[in-house]
């Protein structure tokens, strides 16, 4: 940390005496400064607080205002949708109300949570009054960090969650050592979270090809960004910044910055809308998309939603073995509704023998059924059985043969127990007693 401090203050000049914490910072003066031209081009104004100067950019969105698919309004009337979220990852929660959520992104130094990076530009956006706001607070060199943290404290006095993409693990964790590192030993009651990232995963993470934000914005909320700085060039742009004074280096992260937050409130909405029950996109959802959303929905409680999602599911036909079908008979194996699993284990394994590198799980599966529950127990065998002739094609391929020769084993042994059945029960027919 001591290395990035003093290379800071060389570039920029010594940093000014850090000035005790406030007991409750008032809301930051705009001053009229005397900053280069290029931070004026874009609304950047000189701020200053009880702690010191920092750079503060406003910008005021009048609802009705659209970001890609969604109008950002629409979360007035349902934040409270989010409270499964919210319970879920906070461990229970306060109501969601929107005008106390404040949508967070940082633009930091480096990209861990450690004592070493510095966020040198904390963005956030709110809902006042019908307009949704973003400020975007920034430090010209380590002397002005305590400013802009106080003036980030004074906006989260009245918040109750922090909206963000992997805020709960990265944003927030970086803003804790800095308040600590500025003298603060407790900033407050720790906020909630609305992290978006986990969602995003456990909806996507298998039909997009990433999980990163811009590219959840692009698939799912249609927003397509132009001539974007990656966040991931935002520090060395800041550095060109202090090296050179030319704030023309930092417009880009400016609007990179401000697109997230936006983002981060459209996406709220998003979820709302999936939680509602109103998402309209079901009948172009990939059915695997459309089965970890159904799951994802059960999982926070959305049953009746969950249910109806599933439904769908089952309705659709499809060629190949169809990942989803095992998962989604698995659930209903589970929930005792083995009349709608059925019908799932034999198209996946109708298509498994077709396959090149064949799945023999549905056959297992009905081997199971029919030996256990229907009594069937030739037709049990003949799936074992071609349960194990898969097992040998597909290990071919196979790389761990340890694997492979206890899966055939247990077949093996599988197939003896039901030619013993089938053949107890062909002498039952024949009149034979098998006690004799």
């Amino acid at each position: 940390m001591s290395g990035l401090r003093d290379k800071l203050n060389r570039l920029r000049g010594a940093s000014s005496p850090e000035a005790p914490a406030p007991k409750s910072a008032p809301p930051a003066e705009t001053l009229q400064p005397d900053l280069p031209a290029g931070f004026g081009a874009i609304g950047v104004e000189l701020a200053k607080n009880e702690a010191g100067p920092f750079l503060l950019r406003r910008i005021a969105y009048p609802l009705p205002f659209r970001h890609g698919k969604h109008e950002l309004g629409e979360l007035l009337t349902r934040a409270g949708s989010l409270q499964p979220i919210a319970e879920r990852q906070n461990g229970g929660s306060v109501p969601v109300d929107p005008y106390r959520l404040l949508f967070l992104d940082t633009e930091t130094t480096g990209l861990g949570v450690g004592t070493g990076n510095v966020p040198f530009m904390v963005g956030f956006g709110y809902y006042a009054g019908n307009a949704f706001i973003v400020e975007q607070a920034v430090i010209r060199h380590p002397g002005e960090e305590r400013a802009m943290l106080t003036y980030l404290l004074e906006r989260m006095k009245d918040k109750s969650h922090l909206v963000s993409y992997n805020g709960r693990t990265f944003d927030w964790p970086v803003l804790a050592n800095r308040f600590i590192l500025n003298g603060w030993r407790k900033s407050g009651q720790p906020p909630g979270h609305l992290d978006f990232l986990h969602p995003s995963r456990a909806l996507w993470r298998k039909t997009l090809p990433s999980c990163r934000l811009s590219a959840v914005e692009e698939a799912r909320l249609g927003v397509r960004r132009e001539e974007d700085v990656p966040g991931s060039l935002a520090p060395t742009l800041y550095f060109q910044y202090l090296s050179d004074g030319n704030p023309e280096h930092l417009h880009g992260v400016y609007a990179h910055n401000e697109k997230d937050i936006l983002t981060l409130a459209s996406l709220s909405v998003h979820f709302g809308r999936l939680l509602d029950g109103e998402g309209d996109e079901e009948a172009s959802m990939e059915s695997e998309e459309l089965l970890r959303t159904a799951a994802w929905l059960e999982q926070h409680g959305l049953t009746e939603v969950a249910e109806r999602l599933f439904e769908r599911l089952t309705e659709r036909e499809e060629a190949g073995e169809a990942g989803w079908r095992l998962p989604l008979a698995a659930r209903y194996k589970k929930a005792g509704r083995l009349e709608r699993a059925l019908p799932l284990w034999r198209k996946f394994a109708d298509a498994a023998e077709e396959a090149a590198a064949p799945a023999i799980e549905a056959h297992v599966e009905l081997a199971m059924y029919y030996e256990h529950r229907d009594k069937q127990f030739l037709m049990a065998l003949t799936y074992a059985e071609k349960a194990l002739e898969l097992a040998v094609r597909r290990g071919v391929l196979a790389r761990d043969k340890a694997k492979r020769d206890v899966e055939r084993a247990a077949l093996q042994h599988r197939i003896a127990r039901l030619r013993n059945k089938v053949s107890r029960d062909e002498r039952k027919l024949d009149g034979i007693d098998t006690n004799t």
